[in-house]
């Protein structure tokens, strides 16, 4: 059984952008977070996990989508495109220990 494709992202920004200090970041990220899960809903799209690295500036975001478009099309969102607009993002599609074990066994 084929799983959905599994996106990490690794977001940074520069601390004169950081929610903690800019006003208008802090908005921007609440604003994201308040219609996260409706975006999540409408694309079909899991958040597995989401890691902050406060001191570092970095957001690690694990996601499980059906396909690589609907994650870009999540991704042009205006409330993810305000997001991004200070972020600098990385997104690398990701294979879980059990997709390869598969990979491994059909490759046999």
């Amino acid at each position: 059984m084929k799983s959905d494709p599994t996106f990490l992202l690794i977001s940074r920004h520069n601390p004169e952008s950081c929610w903690m200090f800019n006003e208008k970041s802090r908005q921007i990220h609440q604003d994201l977070f308040n219609g996260l899960d409706a975006l999540l809903k409408k694309y079909h799209i899991t958040l597995i996990g989401c890691w902050f690295d406060i001191p570092g500036h970095t957001l690690y975001e694990v996601y499980n989508a059906p396909s690589l478009d609907a994650f870009q099309r999540m991704g042009m969102e205006p409330e993810i495109a305000r997001w991004s607009s200070f972020n600098t993002t990385q997104i690398i599609m990701v294979s879980s220990l059990e997709d390869i074990r598969r990979m491994l066994q059909t490759s046999a």
